[in-house]
């Protein structure tokens, strides 16, 4: 493809296998698509053929057989469609379904009521439905036909089309004033790039099959292409599996109603199916309430598991703590020991020297004393020094005298 839908061939590299539009953001594959691939001659070889389904959706779905395949697809996702086209589309109205695969939605609508027809490329697949399924399937493209349906069904056909606005213009041209377009198809976020979507949204590597996804569209490119057409109310709602990998919608010319509880239970309680049909739902709805039980329990239970292994870290981390601190309390605890030992010396020394000092001090007042004594009887004794002295001084004069 050298040019996307819109008509701008101003494109960008997206990744090797896709390009994409700078205008609308719709990511465009780089095969050499040809004209006829929608023409299923040959059932063998055709890329849209009855081996399409007996080999590639076999073993996507994990199955041995069609018939497995099929079962598993009116357990799941057919149920999972028909509450969201109860909602939104005529109860018992004219319905086509565009790319049927194996019948099995078309097949819930005709028991649910509906009047319904289908449409398949591979003439070993219409056969197989017929034959099988008992419904109404015309083998070969849509024939668009005026004012003619209450709802066309396009599940997981849309970025199969060379063609997307063309066909988009005759399901306008097929509805009813009033009907609606309802399509499922893989969604991206043209916010972020490759390698962003492949970190956030993984499951989106599984959409990029460059010889069979022609275009593959974010919800701004979707509503795009579908205004363009005339649609001009787009209701979206939950994907089957998840907003991140596909988109579910619903889309019209006029303004969309949702139909009323009430009246679509009361008419699954008249048709012959539709009690059958109901519990189907229910039973769905359960299952997806206890599958929503059990992921909660596990994310707690891993959250949980998470939790024990962060306080078993942190309890290793405070018992090596502890056995650190235990050793520097044990080691304090030596040191105190050895200090409290050295102050009971020291204590003791004190004492000691406390006694030598009161000693001394007795000894030294006692030696004060004796000086203050001594002092005295050397005072004494000056005095009698001198006194003899002068004495002597006195008799020497008087012997001077007499001679």
């Amino acid at each position: 493809m050298k040019e996307c839908w819109c008509g701008n061939k101003n494109l960008n590299n997206y990744t090797k296998q896709y390009a994409r539009c700078n205008e609308c953001h719709t990511l465009i594959s780089r095969h050499p698509f040809q004209n006829d691939i929608y023409e299923v001659d040959n059932d063998e070889d055709g890329l849209y053929g009855k081996n399409y389904w007996d080999i590639d959706m076999i073993r996507a779905a994990g199955k041995n057989t069609l018939s497995e395949v099929l079962d598993m697809y009116l357990t799941e996702r057919v149920v999972y469609w028909m509450k969201y086209i109860f909602r939104y589309v005529t109860p018992g109205g004219s319905v086509a379904e565009v790319g049927c695969g194996l019948g099995q939605l078309a097949y819930a609508l005709k028991c649910a009521g509906f009047e319904q027809i289908a449409y398949e490329l591979s003439p070993g697949i219409c056969n197989y439905i017929r034959n099988e399924l008992k419904i109404q399937v015309r083998c070969g493209s849509f024939e668009e036909k005026k004012d003619a349906y209450d709802a066309v069904l396009a599940f997981d056909l849309f970025e199969h089309l060379l063609e997307p606005l063309a066909f988009l213009k005759q399901c306008s041209n097929s509805l009813k004033e009033h009907g609606v377009l309802c399509m499922q198809t893989p969604c991206y976020d043209s916010n972020l790039d490759y390698e962003e979507m492949m970190t956030q949204c993984p499951r989106f590597e599984e959409q990029l099959k460059e010889e069979q996804h022609v275009y593959l569209y974010s919800k701004t490119a979707i509503e795009r292409i579908l205004q363009s057409a005339g649609f001009r109310h787009i209701v979206f709602v939950p994907a089957f599996f998840g907003d991140d990998y596909d988109m579910f919608l619903f889309a019209s010319k006029q303004s969309i109603q949702m139909n009323k509880e009430q009246e679509t239970d009361d008419y699954l309680n008249r048709v012959s199916n539709g009690r059958l049909i109901k519990a189907m739902i229910r039973l769905f709805d359960e299952k997806q309430e206890y599958l929503q039980k059990v992921r909660t329990e596990q994310e707690n239970s891993v959250e949980r598991l998470k939790q024990n292994e962060r306080l078993t870290e942190l309890l290793k981390e405070s018992e090596a703590d502890r056995a650190a601190r235990l050793g520097q309390v044990q080691h304090l605890t030596e040191l105190l020991t050895e200090s409290e030992a050295d102050r009971a010396a020291r204590l003791e020394q004190i004492q000691h020297l406390t006694e030598l000092l009161k000693e001394s001090e007795a000894d030294r007042a006692a030696r004060l004393e004796q000086i203050h004594q001594l002092s005295s009887m050397l005072e004494e004794s000056e005095a009698d020094r001198a006194a003899r002295f002068e004495q002597i001084q006195h008799m020497t004069e008087l012997l001077k005298k007499k001679r």
